[in-house]
């Protein structure tokens, strides 16, 4: 029998990030990148309706919505908390939430809401990963851009070039209560990090993952490691050992072949290159615009 985990979803807005609200969502009419319209209903449901057809979900814990700007045929839960509250807020109010319900999980799974070509294969398969790796206490998933280059060949996701594999992060993770209480503030810092990098702004002086390594340059146990990754000499599980020295967790990487599950909705373009995929992959018509 396959263990249940919780999984929060997240679905609020950054203040700092509008580019792509302004694209998709001019008037503010949704307010909530989730709740725009794709492909006849809101984007978030996509990922929602895969997520629930896992045997590993226990229930979904919504953070960011509330249930008057939406409403599902079956249970979730809305956890109290502003749309715009930052990424560490969020997995501690989560984590509130549970506790109130007396509900006591050694992992809790996160998602995003705006991966709408994601599939259950796909959330099973990082499932059973945590399974696997249960004395880890922060499991991410991250993507093959050779999977992605084969379905989205002009993608802009910014990618961490190893000397094994070259993947950016996914959209699902999981971590314990110690991770989201020790580690809120560092999950903040490294998306706002993340923020700063601009893709086509990429040049050969100037590596696309500065603001990361500046921050991880902080911790001196990272530094044999920041020198390799320059010079093109880090591996994978190199890149796992940073994560655990600044995070001062236990960290793994698992490594996903479906392009599709990495693929979210943070740049104009992308939501109608993903319309178009998720139109083919579903056999559903597609419709041009915000629809």
């Amino acid at each position: 029998m396959a263990s249940k985990y919780p999984v929060f979803v997240l679905c609020g807005s950054d203040k700092k990030k509008r580019e792509l609200l302004k694209y998709i969502d001019p008037d503010e009419k949704y307010g909530v990148k989730g709740l725009v319209p794709f492909l006849g209903k809101p984007m978030m449901d996509w990922q929602i309706e895969e997520l629930i057809k896992s045997p590993y979900v226990e229930e979904l814990y919504l953070l960011g919505v509330t249930e008057k700007q939406i409403k599902f045929d079956f249970h979730v839960n809305y956890v109290p908390i502003s749309a715009t509250s930052n990424y560490g807020e969020k997995l501690v109010a989560g984590l509130n939430y549970l506790r109130a319900q007396g509900k006591n999980f050694e992992k809790i799974v996160v998602s995003s809401s705006d991966t709408p070509g994601i599939t259950v294969d796909a959330i099973d398969e990082f499932f059973e990963a945590v399974e696997k790796y249960e004395d880890y206490e922060y499991i991410q998933v991250v993507v093959s851009e050779e999977s992605v280059k084969a379905i989205f060949p002009e993608h802009e996701r910014v990618v961490g070039n190893f000397t094994d594999i070259n993947v950016f992060p996914g959209e699902l993770f999981a971590v314990n209560e110690k991770a989201i209480k020790t580690c809120s503030r560092l999950i903040d810092e490294f998306g706002r990090r993340r923020r700063l990098i601009k893709r086509r702004e990429r040049s050969k002086k100037t590596s696309a993952l500065t603001p990361i390594i500046r921050m991880v340059l902080k911790r001196p146990k990272t530094w044999p490691y920041v020198i390799k990754f320059i010079r093109g000499k880090l591996d994978l599980k190199g890149a796992e050992k940073v994560i655990s020295i600044i995070s001062k967790l236990k960290a793994k990487a698992i490594i996903s072949h479906d392009g599709a599950s990495g693929m979210d909705i943070d740049l104009p373009e992308d939501y109608d290159k993903l319309k178009q995929y998720v139109s083919k992959a579903k056999n559903i018509p597609y419709t041009e615009g915000i629809s």
